[in-house]
């Protein structure tokens, strides 16, 4: 009777293994019967890379003003601020915070916080001002 509590720990997780086991089981089950789904990928991401692809694709628009189109998105605050357009302190405190709090600080992808949608209402203040 010493060793009750391990065959009550013993029964209890063979028996959430055992239910494991059917859930799995039913779940393939379900997604054998069902066709895979290929849709194309959404979302902000997504829609900017069609976007830029789009541009390239067009044979109408001159190389020149497609290089100003990459320069354009690919600048930063620095060059901005180079080229004359300069920020208050406290929107550039503010995008640095974010920056931070938008990727992992350990693999730098990112974080779960960069899918909230709150945020996006802290980007509306941030430009009107």
């Amino acid at each position: 009777m010493e060793n009750i509590d391990i065959f009550i720990l013993t029964s209890i997780v063979a028996t959430l293994f055992a239910v494991f086991i059917i859930a799995m089981w039913r779940e393939l089950n379900a997604i054998s019967k069902r066709p895979p789904d290929y849709s194309a990928e959404s979302g902000p991401r997504a829609d900017m890379i069609k976007f830029v692809g789009s541009i390239f694709d067009d044979k109408n628009i001159p190389k020149k003003e497609k290089k100003l189109i990459v320069k354009a998105m690919n600048r930063t605050i620095s060059d901005m601020e180079s080229d004359g357009i300069y920020f208050p302190t406290e929107v550039k405190e503010e995008l640095e915070r974010q920056r931070d709090e938008l990727n992992c600080e350990y693999s730098g992808l990112p974080s779960v916080k960069s899918y909230d949608i709150s945020l996006s209402s802290t980007n509306k203040t941030l430009i009107t001002k």
